[in-house]
């Protein structure tokens, strides 16, 4: 009986179940076969013991976590085990804007330099951010001392000098957590009297190391702050005793930056005190460091990229890995694209914020791809394009259900939608799937009966004004044609073309037309061939016209079928959501909502023109608006 009783369960590490384990061990020993263990003193002890093991158990069990990337919990660990794989988390990033600056000098004189680390700063919610030229900006005479590509960079310029001591073990640790660490710049100096410097970059593949390779490796230490590492005449040029560590870097504030638009110009720029400054691009670009979360997932897929772009997931996984203001990507083959584009690798990214890349965002993901990919292979990125899905919501309500007045129903409907478009949608490669919207609509509130609801497809384009133009809409889903004839498939905003507010529609054939409506609201048609509907591809043409009025034109589609799917670099959003809310008692209609604000409402991107691809025979041009 004994016996059989003492052996402890030691996989019981609830506390409870331990101090049972440690009593039923004590009542198989003779002595305390019949013993009274709540009523005793020793109770206390069997809890002191029960909750040693406890604590011991907990501390054993986290250990054995934190060994292992996947199961880490404390960064300082999952950077550990990341570091085994070769991997460096990224760190805040700074945002980039992008400038137009003319300068008048006050003399004749070739050119005029701003010079690096020039100040400029922005106010976001009241606070004050510094940016500055990352390098030196020449505005020629010839060019009218004029630059539309001047980048500036958040951030505050900051110098750190390091003694070299070969004789202890020397940690070259900054002092700063919040460093962008790609605008480190690392320079040797031999000594305090020898002021000649030696430049040494950052070692990106090992491969390349060499013994006397002037580089250096970075790495995040035990408190978030990077640490400096150099050769040891195997792998990289050791230093030597004396030289002096001159490290320059920005110290950024992360994605707070993104957006900004408003710049204040130093007094002077190059010297010169007569200036124009305009925005050409809002900041972007600016990211917070990598979570432990983020590292956890990205640290294998770089180890399985081993730091290449080969295949189209390597692209997505080096962006993603090593661009974290980009939220998601979409990749694939120029043999994919339509049509067909050897030699090269399209890329499509939408930010964290915002929906599309500045071009001199663009510019550096092309360069950070081109150092790794394929010599023959040409890395090119395109803008998102976004189809807009614009609900129609009829909601059938029971009032023994609920207390709430109808508007407040209204409310929660809206809600679903909102929330629809995040969870759901936003993002390359999700569907619009009817059912589940559906479900989410009906959901949103317990008095909802049903619910009604109609779709249609919507693409916004700006046109180019007093020019013969041509465009090309890719909806790229089918456009509802039940039968020849069957029109009305086709509509959209005003817009002004021979000097009339006119309209689009089809004629149920595939045939575009244009038309106004006279003074009794009846159609009159301008052009009855205006251009062609593709009812199966949902390719909508605008043939030659002169479009005289600035601003957007929505088109819409009614979908042959209402799951709705995005092409490559498309993105869907939710627009114009309508919502009715019907007394099911009464049949009226008691709250109507015209215009649910979303991001597809509130964002009209007008670079869905894409630039002049061609130029037709009349002397127009051709703009696609996928």
């Amino acid at each position: 009986m004994g016996a059989a009783n003492s052996t402890i369960r030691v996989t019981d590490l609830n506390f409870n179940n331990i101090k049972t384990n440690l009593k039923a061990f004590l009542r198989g020993k003779p002595q305390f076969t019949d013993y009274d263990f709540e009523g005793s003193a020793l109770s206390n002890l069997i809890d002191l013991l029960a909750y040693n093991t406890y604590y011991n158990s907990i501390y054993t069990n986290m250990v054995g976590n934190e060994m292992f990337l996947d199961s880490a919990q404390i960064r300082n660990n999952v950077v550990a085990r990341a570091k085994m794989l070769g991997y460096t988390p990224t760190s805040s990033r700074g945002s980039s804007a992008t400038l137009n600056v003319t300068i008048t000098p006050s003399s004749n004189v070739t050119s005029v330099t701003i010079p690096a680390n020039t100040l400029f700063t922005s106010s976001i919610d009241g606070i004050q951010y510094k940016f500055t030229t990352p390098e030196n900006y020449v505005l020629l005479q010839s060019t009218g001392y004029t630059s539309n590509s001047v980048v500036i960079t958040e951030g505050e310029p900051l110098q750190e000098r390091i003694g070299v001591d070969t004789s202890t073990a020397q940690r070259f640790i900054l002092n700063n957590p919040n460093i962008d660490t790609t605008s480190i710049k690392v320079q040797i100096q031999t000594g305090g009297s020898n002021t000649a410097l030696r430049t040494f970059t950052e070692a990106t593949n090992i491969v390349d190391v060499q013994a006397n390779s002037q580089v250096y490796f970075i790495q995040e230490n035990e408190d978030g702050k990077y640490e400096l590492l150099f050769g040891d005449n195997v792998l990289g040029k050791a230093l030597d005793n004396g030289n002096i560590v001159i490290v320059n870097y920005r110290v950024v504030n992360g994605s707070s930056t993104n957006g900004a638009n408003n710049f204040v110009a130093p007094s002077a720029l190059g010297g010169e005190a007569s200036f124009t400054v305009s925005v050409a691009n809002s900041a972007s670009g600016g990211a917070n460091a990598e979570t432990t979360s983020s590292i956890k997932f990205n640290a294998p897929k770089s180890f399985q990229r081993q730091n290449r772009a080969v295949i189209k997931n390597d692209y997505a996984r080096t962006l993603l890995a090593e661009a974290p203001d980009l939220q998601a990507i979409s990749v694939w083959g120029g043999e994919d694209n339509d049509p067909p584009i050897y030699g090269k690798v399209y890329i499509a990214a939408k930010p964290k914020s915002g929906n599309l890349l500045s071009d001199q965002r663009k510019a550096e993901l092309s360069t950070l791809l081109t150092s790794k990919n394929v010599v023959t292979i040409s890395p090119t990125f395109v803008d998102a394009t976004f189809l807009y899905v614009v609900p129609r919501i009829t909601v059938r309500y029971d009032v023994a259900r609920t207390s709430e007045q109808a508007s407040a129903i209204s409310d929660k409907v809206a809600t679903a939608v909102r929330n629809f478009e995040t969870s759901d949608l936003s993002l390359f490669d999700r569907k619009f799937r009817e059912s589940v919207f559906m479900d989410d609509v009906v959901s949103s509130d317990t008095s909802i009966l049903g619910a009604n609801i109609t779709y249609s497809m919507m693409k916004r384009f700006t046109p180019n004004q007093n020019i013969t133009t041509s465009y090309s809409i890719a909806f790229n889903n089918g456009i509802s044609n039940p039968h020849a004839g069957h029109y009305g498939a086709i509509s959209s905003t005003s817009f002004t073309f021979q000097n009339q507010t006119c309209f689009l529609d089809d004629d149920g054939n595939g045939v575009l037309r244009i038309y106004y409506l006279d003074s009794q609201n009846n159609k009159t048609y301008l052009n009855t061939s205006a251009g062609t509907v593709n009812y199966s591809s949902g390719l909508v043409v605008i043939k030659s016209v002169i479009i005289t009025s600035s601003g957007t034109i929505e088109v819409n589609a009614k979908p042959a079928i209402n799951d709705i799917s995005p092409a490559r670099n498309m993105i869907l959003l939710i627009s114009k959501a309508a919502i009715d809310v019907v007394n099911d008692s009464t049949g009226a209609t008691e709250s109507s909502v015209s215009n649910v604000t979303t991001a597809g409402t509130t964002e009209t991107i007008s670079s869905e023109t894409s630039s002049i691809l061609s130029t037709g025979s009349t002397g127009g041009v051709t703009n696609l608006v996928y």
